[in-house]
């Protein structure tokens, strides 16, 4: 009764162990073709080589194993587990054969009573190994499963965290323990990496104009990036006293020397004030005159000057007006001097002056030039230009007078004495004889 018992025992043990290593064939992703080949080289061996096959099969699997646990290369570990996939479905061919070699009962006591289970479960680790995950997203692990050759699947549990907020190396460990107390161990090694450059941000608008000569501070700009707070650096300067285009330029870098993609700032430094006049609108100059004053105007660029309205009267680029000939109280065009007054009015002319700066903003000025007469109507008719100077020398029977270089010859016969009075400046000889008197008075002037 006790044989039987422990044969039933033994009988149910079997089937389960048998099930259990046909379903796990292709657990280990072993192909079809893979099974195929296993199961037709076992097919011929005898009770002996099937023995030195298993016990050899079962040592290579716990090196293996042993590897795959201490290796950091995702090809390596990789590869060693499709190999332990192979020896589990070639372990569990065996197991067939042997059954039908010596029976479930040898079977059984070879398994159970003859053999003592020292050999922990194979883990394979799901998924990448070791993994890499971006800073600041999320990681979920893939986890692990683990089987044992005499118990089948087998539970795994797994320790360990990843901060995926934090650059650096993790590590999960996976373990699996046996029926028979056999422990495995296994990990992951995950990698929190920082590929991912900072965004830099304008503060302000990306093109800004400043008024030449006023002052000019940056806007600046911020970068964001998953490892934290970055610090943006700025490059170029603004002259707010040259009109042009300046360039400021902003960059980023992050702690694991990603750098942001550069961002600029166009800053146009304008000038749109128009020049403003300092000099008078109004100049009196004397009649032969021909330098009549200077126009001058404020900016902060270089100023030039223009005149339009009257043609008698020219401006150089720096200001300086003149008349294009000398100034004429008697100008012809005003008519006949004999209607003119000689009373100290003054004969005016109008024009307007532009100021132009270096950016092309203009201002005028409405000037009025007086010309004051000098000499008054006794000017040289032919001219109309005041000469400044008169002779007149006056004799008794011969007279010169000499005016603006012109010479007329008076002569005067008579008997008696002839007086004459000149103002200004003159030279004459006079010869005069008789007995009769006569007084003569001839006045000349001095005209400018």
């Amino acid at each position: 009764m006790y044989k039987f018992k422990n044969l039933t025992l033994g009988l149910l043990a079997l089937i389960f162990f048998v099930s259990a290593n046909l379903e796990a064939s292709n657990q280990f992703g072993v192909s079809d073709l893979k099974i195929n080949e296993i199961e037709n080289r076992i097919k011929d061996m005898n009770y002996d080589e099937l023995i030195a096959t298993r016990k050899s099969l079962i040592t290579e699997q716990s090196n293996l194993q042993m590897l795959q646990d201490n290796t950091q290369s995702p090809a390596q570990s990789k590869a060693i587990g499709s190999r332990i996939g192979e020896i589990g479905a070639e372990l569990s061919a065996i197991q067939k054969a042997l059954i039908g070699l010596v029976g479930i009962v040898a079977v059984s006591n070879l398994t159970d009573d003859g053999y003592n289970d020292q050999v922990p479960p194979v883990i394979t680790v799901n998924g990448n190994n070791p993994e890499t995950v971006e800073l600041g997203t999320s990681y979920t692990d893939a986890g692990a499963t683990a089987f044992d050759e005499f118990h089948g699947d087998t539970p795994v549990t797994s320790s360990g965290s990843v901060d995926t907020s934090t650059v650096g190396t993790y590590t999960i460990n996976y373990s699996a323990t046996d029926l028979d107390g056999n422990t495995a161990t296994a990990s992951r090694t995950v990698n929190v990496v920082d590929t991912t450059a900072p965004v830099i941000t304008l503060t302000g608008s990306a093109t800004v104009t400043v008024e030449l000569g006023t002052s000019y501070t940056d806007a600046g700009a911020t970068a964001s990036d998953a490892s934290g707070a970055i610090t943006v650096n700025s490059s170029g300067t603004v002259d707010v006293n040259t009109v042009g285009t300046y360039t400021i330029t902003y960059s980023a870098s992050d702690a694991s020397g990603n750098a942001a993609t550069a961002v600029t700032r166009t800053v146009n430094v304008v000038d749109t004030t128009v020049p403003v006049f300092t000099s008078s609108s109004t100049f009196v100059v004397d009649e032969g005159a021909t330098n009549v004053g200077t126009v001058t105007a404020t900016d902060l660029q270089t100023v030039s000057f223009t005149i339009s309205g009257d043609s008698r009267l020219a401006i150089t680029s720096a200001g300086a007006l003149t008349f294009v000939n000398p100034a004429d109280y008697e100008d012809p065009a005003r008519g006949s001097a004999q209607n003119l007054k000689y009373d100290g009015t003054t004969y005016d002319i109008t024009a307007t002056v532009t100021a132009t700066d270096a950016s092309g903003n203009t201002a005028t000025q409405a000037i009025t030039v007086s010309i004051r007469d000098v000499g008054g109507i006794d000017d040289d008719e032919r001219t109309g230009v005041g000469t400044n100077t008169s002779t007149v020398t006056v004799l008794t029977n011969t007279q010169t007078v000499v005016v603006e270089e012109e010479v007329v010859v008076e002569t005067t016969t008579g008997t008696g004495t002839n007086t004459s009075t000149a103002t200004g400046t003159g030279t004459g000889t006079a010869t005069a004889t008789g007995t009769s008197t006569s007084t003569g008075t001839t006045t000349s002037g001095t005209n400018n």
